[in-house]
C-alpha cells in the first residue's frame, strides 16, 4: 500500500456521531460499580439527613383590608351623615405597620416570646409551647436582662422537685428545686411547673429540655424578619401572612396575634377621629346652652316689664312670613358662625393635628376635604412608626397635608363671602317684612324678635346634640379595618427538608461525583487508548495491526500452532505486509526489508518484531530477525540467547567478523528462525550505522532471506533509526494503548511528513481484550483455545 501525504476528507456521518456517543457512554459504564456504590452511599446520607433534621413548617395566614363605604351609617337621625370615607387602600403602608416593630413588641409581650423552650431528643431537639411544656422560666428583671440573650440551658429533672441547670459550653452544673429563685450565671429567674402542661409531671425523670432566653428587643428583631408580609395580587386588596418555625401552634398563635394587635391599632386610629369631633361638638354645645339662656331670661324679662299679651291672629301670618325668613338668616348665621369657628380651630391647631370632622357645616367639599386631611394625618403618623421625618414618603405626605390644609382654608373663605352674600339679600328682604310690620306696636316687634332667637338657638342646641351622640356612637362601635379571609393554618407537609427534592438531589450527586471524577481522570488522560485517537491525529497513516494485551508472561514468541487472538493479531499484521510494498517485477531482490521502531523505550517493538518475525517464518518465508538497537538490545532477552556472542556492532567495526558468524540459526525450539544479535554496545552507535558495511551486511541478508526484520531504536531519544531508514521497505511504527502519550503523535507526523521514515505504518500494541477499548472493539474471533463466553452483565 503506498501512502499519500495528501489530507483525507473527514466527513462526519450520522452514524459515525451514534457510534461516538455509544463509545462515550460505554466508556463511563465500565466503571458502573462506582456509580452504584456512590448512589447508595449518597441516598443512604439523604435518608440519615431526613429522619434526623428538624422538620420546619409555613405557617400562613390572608386578611383583607377594608375600605369603610362611609362610615358609621346615621341616615334615620335628622341631619345625619357618615362621618367617615376612607380612601383606597394603600396596601404597602398597611404592610409595613403589620411589620413595624411596635406591633411586634405587642405580640412578643402577649406570647412570652423571650423565653424558647425545647424537648431534647437522642440526636435531634424539637421546639415545644405552651401546653407541651413541662415547666415555664419567669426572668426576674434587671440590667443583665436588658440587651441580653443566654445560651441554651439544659434542664435535667432528677426527682419530682428537684432538677439540674447544665450549660455545657461553660461546664455550668447546678442543683436547684421547684419553684425557688435561682442565680444561673448572673441571670435570676424562676422555674415553675406549667398547669396547662398535657403530660403526667411524674413522668419527666430522665427527659432533657432546653430553654433559652433572648431581649424584647432581640425577640421583636428575630419576629420581624421571621414574618413576611405580601399582597396576594397586584390588585388584590388581601395580604398574605407567613411565618416559618419549627413549632406549627406557636407559628399560628404568632400570626393570630399579630392579626389582633393590627386590628386594634387601626381601630384606635379612627377612633381618634371621633373623639376629636366630639370634643369640638361638647365646647360649641356649651357656648349655645349659655346663649340660649341669655335669650329666654331677655324674654322673660321684656314680657314682665310691659306686661304683654300673646300676638292676635290677624298677624300670624304676616309674621310667619318673618319668621321664616329670619329662620333662614339665622341658619346662614349659624352656617358662617360654624365655619368661622372651624377655621379660627383651623388655624390655632398645631401642624398635622386631627381636624373635627361633619360638624354641621353643610358644604360637602369642605367635609370631604376634611376628612381627607384627618386620613393623611393618620397615614402620616403610621409611616413615622417605621421611618423619620426625612424619608422622602413622609416628605410627600407632609407636602400632601399641606396642600389639603390650604385648600380647606381656600374653601372655608369661599364659603363664608357665598354666606355673606346670601345673608345680605336675606336681610333685604327682612326690611320689606319690618317695613310692612312697623305699623304693629313695637312691643310686639320685640317679642317677635325674641323668640325667633330663641327658636334658631333651640334647633341649633339640638342639631349639636344629635352630633354629639353621633361621635359618641362612632367612638364606641368603630368598624373593623380588616376581614380575616383564613386565620393561621399550617401546611401538614414541612417545607425544609423537602424529602423529594433531597432524595433527587443525593441521587444526582451520586451520579455526578463518580461522573465528575470520571470526566476528569479522561480529561487529564493523555494516553493513547484505541486507534480512532490516532485516525483522528494521523489520518494518513494507515494502521497495520491491532495487537492485544499479552497475558502470559512466561511464553512471549509465539509459536505456529498457537491459536490465541495474539497470535492472530500477527498473522493478520503478516498479510497487511503484503500490502504495504507491492514489488514490480523488475525488482532485482524481492526480499522486503521491515523496520520497527517507536517513539519511546517500552512500546513493544521488540516483542512485535519477534513475534512478526515467528509469524512469518509460520508461513514457510525464509526470515532474518536483526538487533540494531544498538543502545539497549532486548532481542536476546525475549529469545533466551546469550548476549555476548557477536552481533552486529561486531561485524561494523571488526573486518574479521563475517556475516555467516553473525546468524544464531533456530535460535526458538521448534521455529526456523534466523537471528543476528545487536552485539556489544559501541559507545558511538550512529557513526556505525551510517558506514558502508551496513549497507553490505543488509545486501547479505536480503540474498539470502525472503524478509529482514529490524528492530531499531527509539526515533525520540536518538537518531539511529533516522539514519538508516533510507534501507527500509516497510517502516512499522509502534504505539502502545495505556503508554504511549498523545503528545507524542505530533511527534510521528512529522516524522511523516518530512519523509523520515519510508512507507510508514502503525502498530498498536497492548490493546485489552475486554472492554470498549478492547482489541478488535470486543468483539473476536470465537476459535482461541482459552476463548471464553461474556458474562451477560458485562454489556461493553
Amino acid at each position: 500500500m503506498e501512502n499519500s501525504n495528501t489530507p483525507l476528507d473527514t466527513v462526519s456521518t450520522p452514524e459515525d456521531s451514534s457510534e461516538d456517543l455509544k463509545k462515550t457512554v460505554l466508556q463511563y459504564l465500565r466503571y458502573w460499580p462506582w456509580f452504584i456504590i456512590c448512589v447508595a452511599i449518597s441516598v443512604s446520607l439523604a435518608f440519615i439527613y431526613l429522619r434526623y433534621s428538624t422538620n420546619i413548617y409555613q405557617t400562613n395566614a390572608q386578611v383583607k383590608i377594608l375600605k369603610d363605604e362611609g362610615g358609621l351609617d346615621l341616615s334615620g337621625l335628622q341631619g345625619g351623615s357618615p362621618l367617615i370615607d376612607m380612601s383606597k387602600v394603600n396596601l404597602e403602608n398597611e404592610r409595613e405597620i403589620l411589620k413595624s416593630r411596635r406591633i411586634a413588641k405587642k405580640v412578643v409581650e402577649n406570647l412570652s416570646l423571650e423565653s424558647s423552650y425545647y424537648k431534647s431528643g437522642s440526636i435531634k431537639s424539637s421546639e415545644i409551647w405552651k401546653d407541651e411544656r413541662p415547666f415555664t422560666i419567669s426572668w426576674v428583671e434587671n440590667d443583665t436582662l436588658q440587651d441580653a440573650s443566654t445560651p441554651f440551658y439544659t434542664v435535667e429533672f432528677s426527682s419530682l422537685n428537684q432538677f439540674k441547670v447544665i450549660n455545657p459550653e461553660t461546664n455550668f452544673s447546678e442543683q436547684f428545686t421547684v419553684g425557688e429563685n435561682m442565680i444561673v450565671e448572673g441571670f435570676p429567674l424562676v422555674l415553675n411547673f406549667n398547669p396547662d402542661y398535657n403530660g403526667d409531671i411524674t413522668e419527666l425523670n430522665g427527659i432533657t429540655f432546653n430553654f433559652k432566653f433572648r431581649s424584647i428587643s432581640q425577640a421583636i428583631s428575630y419576629l420581624t424578619t421571621q414574618v413576611s408580609v405580601e399582597p396576594l395580587g397586584e390588585r388584590s386588596e388581601i395580604l398574605d401572612l407567613a411565618i416559618k418555625g419549627q413549632n406549627s401552634s406557636k407559628n399560628e398563635d404568632i400570626l393570630n396575634a399579630l392579626i389582633d394587635q393590627f386590628n386594634n391599632d387601626g381601630i384606635e386610629d379612627n377612633r381618634l377621629v371621633s373623639k376629636r369631633t366630639e370634643e369640638f361638638v361638647i365646647e360649641r354645645l356649651e357656648y349655645l346652652v349659655s346663649e340660649l339662656d341669655t335669650v329666654e331670661s331677655g324674654l322673660a324679662e321684656f314680657k314682665s316689664e310691659n306686661d304683654l299679651v300673646e300676638i292676635e291672629n290677624n298677624a300670624e301670618t304676616l309674621f310667619g312670613r318673618s319668621s321664616q325668613a329670619e329662620l333662614r338668616k339665622f341658619e346662614i348665621s349659624n352656617q358662617l358662625s360654624l365655619t368661622e369657628s372651624f377655621k379660627e380651630e383651623l388655624l390655632n391647631q398645631d401642624d398635622y393635628e386631627l381636624l373635627p370632622a361633619r360638624i354641621g357645616i353643610s358644604n360637602d367639599n369642605i367635609n370631604s376635604f376634611t376628612e381627607a386631611y384627618n386620613d393623611r394625618v393618620l397615614e402620616r403618623e403610621r409611616l413615622l412608626i417605621s421611618s423619620t421625618p426625612e424619608n422622602p414618603a413622609v416628605k410627600e405626605m407632609s407636602k400632601l397635608i399641606s396642600q389639603l390644609r390650604k385648600n380647606i382654608l381656600n374653601t372655608i373663605d369661599g364659603y363664608i363671602k357665598s354666606l355673606t352674600i346670601s345673608l345680605k339679600e336675606l336681610k333685604k328682604r327682612e326690611q320689606q317684612f319690618d317695613f310692612t310690620i312697623a305699623q304693629l306696636p313695637g312691643q310686639e316687634k320685640e317679642i317677635r324678635n325674641i323668640k325667633r332667637q330663641q327658636a334658631v338657638k333651640e334647633k341649633l342646641y339640638l342639631f349639636l346634640l344629635q352630633k354629639r351622640e353621633e361621635a359618641a356612637l362612632s367612638y364606641a362601635i368603630t368598624a373593623p379595618i380588616l376581614k380575616v379571609v383564613d386565620y393561621a393554618y399550617t401546611q401538614p407537609t414541612p417545607i425544609s427538608p423537602k424529602s423529594r427534592i433531597v432524595l433527587l438531589g443525593s441521587l444526582i450527586v451520586g451520579l455526578v461525583i463518580p461522573f465528575g471524577v470520571l470526566y476528569l481522570m479522561f480529561l487529564f488522560d493523555t494516553k493513547i487508548k484505541t486507534k480512532d485517537q490516532i485516525k483522528a491525529f494521523l489520518p494518513n497513516i494507515p494502521i497495520v495491526a491491532e495487537v492485544p494485551q499479552h497475558q502470559n508472561k512466561g511464553n512471549q514468541v509465539i509459536l505456529p500452532n498457537d491459536r490465541s487472538s495474539l497470535a492472530e493479531s500477527f498473522r493478520i499484521m503478516r498479510t497487511n505486509l503484503n500490502f504495504m510494498n507491492l514489488k514490480k517485477e523488475t525488482t532485482t531482490h524481492p526480499s522486503e526489508v521491515v523496520f520497527v521502531t517507536s517513539s519511546t523505550k517500552g512500546e513493544g517493538k521488540t516483542f512485535v518484531a519477534v513475534n512478526l518475525a515467528s509469524s512469518l517464518v509460520a508461513a514457510k518465508k525464509k526470515v532474518l530477525l536483526l538487533g540494531c538497537d544498538l543502545r539497549n538490545p532486548q532481542i536476546h532477552n525475549y529469545l533466551g540467547l546469550k548476549k555476548d556472542h557477536v552481533g552486529v556492532s561486531n561485524y561494523l567495526y571488526d573486518d574479521s567478523v563475517s556475516f555467516k558468524q553473525l546468524i544464531i540459526k533456530e535460535s526458538v525450539e521448534g521455529l526456523d528462525l534466523d537471528v543476528i544479535l545487536s552485539g556489544d554496545i559501541p559507545p558511538n552507535p550512529a557513526e556505525m550505522l551510517m558506514s558502508s558495511k551496513f549497507s553490505t551486511l543488509l545486501n547479505e541478508a536480503k540474498a539470502l532471506y525472503d524478509y529482514v526484520i529490524i528492530d531499531t531504536a527509539p526515533t525520540i531519544l536518538v537518531t539511529d533509526t533516522i539514519l538508516i531508514s533510507k534501507y527500509a521497505d516497510i517502516t512499522l511504527y509502534l504505539t502502545r494503548s495505556e503508554y504511549t502519550d498523545t503528545r507524542l503523535l505530533p511527534h510521528i507526523r512529522d516524522i511523516y511528513k518530512q519523509k523520515k521514515l519510508i512507507n510508514v505504518g502503525i502498530v498498536i500494541n497492548g490493546l485489552d481484550e475486554n472492554g470498549i477499548n478492547a482489541y478488535n472493539y470486543g468483539y473476536g474471533y470465537g476459535y482461541g483455545e482459552n476463548q471464553q463466553k461474556k458474562k451477560s452483565w458485562k454489556f461493553w
